[in-house]
């Protein structure tokens, strides 16, 4: 499945970022050296005008060996002076080479394989990267960390089911700052479960800031917001921009849906739902969902095929508790 032509020349601009900025390092290092040692600069400027003199010598006279032999002399003979010079400063001639970050394709964004010029894995990633910026523009993942989240809030009194409150979400909490610790692309996948405003999703985006500080990528949406743009796209024929949306949240390493059961129910949004938790189930890649909605109100909302393959690859963590929101709004 393709990214959008937007996020290919974005992801173009940024390998030319990082050629020219690995150029320019280059050029530093080469400059500091050719100021402490001239003769280096010297030698050079002669080799750029043997290769000059010898494209010259070529078109003058096709029969021109000798000359080229002896260009291609006095070419090795500076070349081993130059080394040697490197050599006495305590440098190596690739010292003095750009330092890309992709070593396979010099950050051009593509290779030669079987004769092939294919995409090179760090394009693709950067397309990926940049897939997952835009749908976590407006996202509220920089608001929630574990230090923030308070069990203060949280009632040490045994609710109607004699649970208490602040030994389940402590329980809760231990749990998503071990998941956060120990996150791979193995990791299991979550639903938590609970009302509004029992801190679902502080905790959602809390694992989803270690995530990212691990270097993995994550996409957090709004139910509402990805399947009302998912069906905008589809129903106004813009199918390479939804097939581009649809990748990015297969292809992220962690995808974080919120507010699930809140979105505007219809064929497509029931069928995108389960296509998106299907496909990254059978890719193998987690995911975590939060939703408001009782077992049987899932079960009445989507289909029970859905929710018996969500029940059994999830871990379930089941939010109890009072509304905390006035509380930290007082």
């Amino acid at each position: 499945m393709p990214y959008s032509n937007d996020i290919l020349i974005q992801a173009k601009d940024r390998l030319a970022e990082r050629r020219l900025s690995a150029q320019r390092a280059a050029d530093y290092r080469r400059e500091q050296l050719y100021s402490q040692e001239p003769r280096l600069q010297e030698i050079d400027r002669e080799l750029s005008q043997i290769g000059i003199n010898a494209a010259k010598t070529i078109l003058k006279n096709s029969d021109s060996k000798a000359d080229m032999r002896q260009l291609a002399d006095r070419s090795l003979a500076l070349q081993k002076e130059y080394n040697e010079i490197l050599g006495r400063l305590g440098f190596d001639p690739t010292d003095l080479e750009p330092v890309f970050v992709c070593q396979r394709c010099s950050d051009t964004g593509y290779i030669e394989l079987d004769n092939r010029t294919v995409v090179c894995d760090c394009l693709k990633k950067l397309m990926s990267d940049i897939a997952c910026e835009q749908l976590n523009a407006n996202s509220p993942l920089q608001l929630c960390t574990f230090e923030s989240f308070s069990l203060d809030y949280y009632s040490d009194q045994p609710d109607q089911n004699g649970s208490i409150p602040l030994n389940r979400m402590s329980n809760i909490l231990n749990y998503c700052r071990n998941y956060a610790d120990t996150f791979s692309l193995s990791s299991r996948s979550i639903i938590m479960r609970g009302a509004t405003g029992l801190g679902k999703t502080h905790l959602s985006l809390a694992i989803a800031n270690e995530v990212i500080r691990k270097g993995m990528s994550v996409v957090y949406v709004s139910a509402p917001d990805i399947l009302s743009r998912l069906e905008r796209e589809h129903f106004s024929y813009q199918y390479k921009e939804e097939e581009s949306i649809f990748n990015s949240l297969i292809k992220c390493d962690l995808l974080i849906i919120d507010d699930l059961g809140t979105e505007f129910i219809s064929q497509f949004s029931v069928a995108a739902v389960y296509n998106l938790f299907n496909s990254r189930i059978l890719a193998g890649k987690p995911i975590i969902m939060n939703t408001n909605l009782t077992l049987n109100e899932l079960l009445s909302t989507y289909s029970q095929r859905f929710v018996s393959r969500m029940m059994g690859s999830c871990d379930k963590l089941d939010f109890i508790g009072d509304d905390i929101r006035p509380r930290l709004k007082a």
